[in-house]
């Protein structure tokens, strides 16, 4: 949510646009782009846990894989009206009560969770370590079927939904702990050995591990790297 400049969205392709006043912006499986800052800048941002558009929402997480909308296209005209309350009370803490009083209603509306989801969220408690097959029978649903809906309700297959989350988990890690080696994360984190670690990301990230973690600066605070069951976390920039 920008209440200065827009970010300039700057795809891998050569292409460009200014960005929304208010995106929302799914999981991705790669990098498509690269978002570009031009002051000054005032934003914030709200921070789903991987699976909380479905349980606030009942929005499929599949339709935002990869994507970014304008988010009045998902929420509707309301979040605008959000945007624009907010940005008549500059106070940070202002602003995170005004977005609680958005997002609390949805809270009382919680979907329950689908065998898939349980799944999913299996795989971000286990460190993206459970195997399709494990995954499959703690579903309790025959290994090809699991995969296709799994691929149907999130967006992506079983196997690259855990390599993402381990990618995800090691890179908080770092962020939480900055002191410890790259090496030990690896370790931790079931990667063979750190050029394993490096390679995946490399191909889910475009940098390395080193390179990725300077890319973010203080874009990801240290506080999204809390294990908390919290659907939603809040950050300015």
């Amino acid at each position: 949510m920008d209440f200065r400049n827009s970010t300039i969205v700057e795809y891998l392709n050569g292409e460009t646009e200014l960005g929304c006043p208010v995106s929302l912006v799914g999981p991705h499986t790669h990098r498509p782009a690269w978002i570009r800052l031009r002051g000054p800048i005032e934003s914030f941002g709200v921070f789903f846990r991987p699976l909380a558009p479905w349980q606030l929402f009942q929005i499929s997480i599949g339709l935002l894989v990869n994507r970014a909308y304008a988010a009045e296209a998902v929420f509707g005209n309301g979040v605008l009206s959000l945007r624009q309350r907010m940005a008549d009370h500059p106070s940070f803490e202002e602003r995170v009560h005004l977005v609680e009083d958005y997002l609390l209603p949805q809270v009382a509306k919680f979907f329950g969770r689908t065998e898939i989801v349980s799944s999913a969220l299996h795989v971000l408690q286990f460190q993206g370590a459970p195997s399709v097959i494990q995954l499959a029978n703690h579903a309790a649903l025959g290994v090809r079927q699991f995969e296709r809906r799994f691929l149907y309700e999130i967006g992506m297959t079983p196997k690259l939904f855990s390599r993402i989350a381990r990618y995800q988990l090691a890179l908080d890690c770092k962020v939480a702990s900055p002191a410890r080696s790259w090496l030990d994360i690896a370790h931790e984190f079931g990667y063979h050995d750190q050029m394993h670690m490096i390679r995946d990301f490399q191909s889910l990230s475009g940098s390395s591990p080193g390179g990725i973690l300077t890319q973010l600066g203080d874009m990801r605070p240290a506080a999204l790297s809390d294990s908390s069951e919290a659907l939603v976390q809040i950050a300015v920039a």
